[in-house]
């Protein structure tokens, strides 16, 4: 009697063969999906700067020789004055195209070492978007105003305030994800910048005090507009508050952000949507929550990252150590 496998073996090859062409195909597309969709756009435009230049340079960007990296690399460093990290996701996309094609990419020992050197040398400093203080929250949703558009704009960011979600969360939200409860809005995030597998977590979110910062109210008074068809949560509207059945951009979300905070009468040029994720964050952490409280809200897996919300809110709260001395 042939055993299971050895039937399923048969199978294969008596079906009349495997389209291992199309299967390449779909392992390709599968293989590609990994990486995040705003990754891969930045890689591609990354990719076109590094074509440009070596068409200019006379040099080959596929495959690409050390020399050429090298050179690359000095040009953006030097030259440009671009950015430590700039310049690595520059060197990343160049790797990513040649695997892309299944050549082997060029030798990066040296690039690395020139990275390297010029990182300590220049001592940069991540310079994230300024986070939006609790006491201003209000004022940026009231400045939102009544329009079809304001509406929208006032649930979006009071909800992503209250979730402390990232802009392409916010963007991705469904309908279907937000669930109305007794004690307030239960919310799936199916993805995340952590979750690229697409686990997803469910995150509670409580009523607030006052209407214009309620995401419980914003969020029925945007509903009421929008309607209940299937969908994107947060749609387009165009001019006249016609309400389009088409999702918006994470770009959308910071632009109505930074909108929102010019009219409150705020700069806004070193806000923008990850404003809303950092000042939750830090509000909260102003609050005294605890770390394993702050993970809950943000989403992050270690205690680390949160320094970077948390480091300026905590700078006070022990006791002073020089308490009488000074």
């Amino acid at each position: 009697m042939r055993s299971s496998l050895q039937s399923d073996q048969l199978w294969l090859f008596d079906c009349g063969g495997v389209d291992l062409s199309a299967l390449r195909v779909r392992h390709e597309t599968l293989r590609r999906s990994i990486r995040a969709r705003r990754t891969v756009h930045a890689y591609a435009s990354d990719w076109r700067q590094f074509e440009h230049w070596c068409a200019r340079a006379g040099r080959s960007p596929l495959p690409a020789d050390t020399d050429t990296v090298n050179l690359y690399v000095t040009w953006m460093l030097d030259t440009l004055k671009r950015k430590v990290t700039t310049t690595e996701r520059h060197v990343s996309a160049i790797i990513h195209f040649h695997h892309a094609k299944a050549i082997d990419p060029p030798a990066l020992a040296g690039v690395r070492d020139v990275i390297r050197a010029v990182k300590r040398d220049r001592k940069e400093q991540p310079v994230g978007k300024t986070a939006l203080a609790k006491d201003d929250i209000a004022r940026v949703a009231r400045a939102c105003g009544n329009s079809v558009a304001g509406i929208r704009d006032r649930a979006l960011i009071v909800l992503g305030f209250a979730t402390s979600f990232r802009r392409s969360e916010l963007a991705g939200l469904q309908l279907s994800d937000i669930v109305f409860k007794p004690g307030g809005l239960a919310v799936l995030l199916r993805y995340s910048k952590r979750d690229q597998e697409g686990k997803g977590r469910m995150l509670g979110v409580w009523p607030g005090r006052r209407a214009s910062t309620d995401p419980v109210r914003c969020l029925r008074a945007w509903l009421e507009l929008r309607g209940k068809w299937p969908g994107p949560l947060f749609c387009r509207v165009q001019t006249g508050g016609v309400v389009q059945r088409k999702g918006i951009s994470g770009e959308a979300v910071n632009e109505a952000v930074k909108r929102a905070i010019a009219n409150a009468g705020i700069d806004p040029d070193t806000y923008g949507a990850h404003s809303l994720r950092s000042g939750a964050i830090t509000a909260a952490a102003d609050l005294g929550r605890s770390d394993l409280e702050l993970k809950g809200l943000s989403g992050h897996r270690s205690t680390r990252m949160l320094e970077v919300y948390v480091r300026g809110a905590r700078l006070f709260t022990g006791r002073n150590p020089l308490a009488g001395v000074l």
